[in-house]
């Protein structure tokens, strides 16, 4: 190793605590080579990543199957949104690897991770509709259901709480960044205006509100207008800040240390959003290859999503091409109309796998229906349920056996037989077939419904008039009482998708005009 490269080494090695993010104001030859500090990659990275984990506890935690499911994923993303490209915005211009960033890069991953942890809970309907945020209370006593609706209160205020804290601190960190700069700035007698103390007395007047809505929901959880001001304010927050971002005036250039671009940013955090939602989809294919096998269907599918999937890579990676803005004011914009991309895309990809599950779900129930009509058949003409190969498969996937399962019917009708008549056939038959259609339903459904699960016990706890009487019927209100809310739940996808689908190609169309 040469002397020269020893020493940069070592000087690598010695990270001061605080570095200027100006240059200095040298002359002569050489001023302006004073080596850059723009943000490490890994940097980027890694921020860009700990955001996207922040939004996917929500996505795993809610499954978009009610209106009030898309107002939270609206909500939330645009509040740890906003996060992101505050700091995103601070990083690419006045970052410098000291460990004054070191340490409020470590504290900023804390926050996404008290968010995430926060989300499970998180709901703006929250006294605003009532019915969105109510807790099925089966047939328990009123004791109980007063119980379960305090617990339901409690969690939902102890998340707001919660996020309201969190969003406190990460404004008054990013506060306390920029308030940093402004000393270095009058330091190195750097070009100034009274414009520059916007971005940080807008974070400083939304972590204000942050706190506020935090004192409001502790010192009066139950009230209506302290939830709709929660959301109004929440509202003025983020935008005194994008408004403030976009009348701060520019460095000059050569001025500082970090001159970065956000536009290769949000290209990196598309990409990340993207490979989030393909991820999500191709764990719903593995769980339908394992249990259905390769079919047509399933292949058109795959086909058909990854044909999604491409030319929005394209509409966005080929036909937008990045533009650095001549106007602070443009570029802010530019900045802002992200957000409403970046949150039809999330949800554009939640759609496709919602839809991916309910039609697999339809065609499963399908496919089971036809094998359980044949074995049935054959036994009202036999009295002996057959052998089935492709029903021993279906099953399979669902950790049960028809060898052992038809041995089980047998035993069963043959007891109730020896005790009462042709009735008790049909009534053990169609608990069979209808435990058969919820295993199939939570196989591809890993969050359960109160009410449909409530309504499941209800048909197998069913006495055997019940059941047989609801075989009979064309309706089977009883089975259907609990499939039919899953199925709507599934279906609910289909009220939206498309309009997503339009605001992101409006989206794209105006960022790449």
């Amino acid at each position: 190793m040469t002397c020269e490269l020893y020493v940069k080494n070592e000087k690598e090695r010695l990270v001061p605590f605080s570095v200027n993010p100006f240059r200095e104001s040298r002359a002569g030859p050489g001023a302006d080579e004073e080596e850059g500090e723009r943000p490490p990659e890994w940097l980027e990275l890694a921020g860009d990543l700990a955001w996207t984990a922040t939004f996917s506890s929500l996505t795993s935690n809610t499954s978009v199957t009610q209106p009030s499911a898309v107002w939270n994923y609206a909500v939330f993303f645009c509040l740890t949104w906003h996060l992101w490209a505050t700091q995103t915005t601070y990083d690419i211009r006045y970052y410098t690897n000291d460990w004054w960033h070191r340490l409020l890069f470590a504290s900023q991953l804390g926050v996404y991770a008290i968010l995430a942890a926060f989300s499970g809970s998180f709901n703006v309907s929250w006294q605003v509709d009532p019915d969105a945020t109510a807790v099925f209370k089966g047939n328990v006593t009123e004791l109980t259901g007063e119980a379960l609706d305090q617990n339901q209160e409690y969690l939902i205020t102890k998340s707001f709480r919660g996020i309201n804290v969190m969003l406190f601190i990460s404004r008054m960190l990013l506060f306390a960044q920029y308030v940093r700069v402004m000393i270095y700035r009058k330091r190195s007698k750097q070009f100034w205006s009274w414009r520059f103390l916007l971005t940080p007395l807008s974070l400083l007047f939304s972590g204000g509100i942050f706190l506020g809505c935090f004192i409001m929901i502790k010192e009066d959880p139950d009230s209506k207008t302290v939830a709709l001001t929660q959301l109004i304010l929440w509202g003025i927050a983020v935008i005194s800040q994008a408004i403030a971002g976009a009348f701060t005036p520019e460095d000059e250039r050569q001025v500082l240390k970090s001159e970065g671009a956000m536009e290769p940013r949000l290209a990196s955090l598309t990409v990340i959003i993207l490979g989030e939602g393909l991820n999500a989809i191709c764990g719903t294919l593995n769980s339908s290859m394992n249990s259905l096998g390769l079919s047509k269907t399933m292949f058109a599918q795959s086909m058909s999503i990854l044909l999604i999937l491409y030319f929005i890579w394209l509409l966005y990676f080929d036909g937008f091409r990045i533009k650095y803005s001549p106007s602070k004011l443009l570029e802010e914009l530019w900045l802002c109309l992200h957000f409403p991309l970046h949150l039809s895309l999330i949800l554009l990809l939640e759609g496709i796998k919602n839809v991916f599950i309910y039609v697999n779900v339809v065609e499963s129930f399908n496919r089971l229906n036809t094998a359980f009509e044949e074995v049935v058949n054959e036994y009202n003409s036999s009295s002996l349920f057959p052998d089935h190969p492709l029903l021993e498969k279906l099953l399979r996937v669902l950790k049960m056996s028809w060898q052992q399962e038809k041995s089980d019917l047998q035993v069963a009708i043959n007891a109730d037989l020896a005790n009462g008549g042709d009735i008790n056939v049909e009534s053990q038959i169609w608990r069979w077939w209808g435990t058969v259609v919820h295993n199939v339903i939570l196989l591809y459904n890993s969050q359960t419904d109160p009410e449909a699960e409530f309504k499941f016990n209800e048909f197998v706890s069913s006495n055997n008039t019940a059941l047989a009487n609801d075989y009979n019927d064309d309706d089977t209100p009883l089975l259907a009482g609990f499939y039919t809310i899953y199925f709507e739940q599934m279906a609910y996808t289909g009220h939206w998708i498309v309009a997503v689908s339009g605001t992101l190609i409006m989206c794209m169309a105006i960022l790449n005009t």
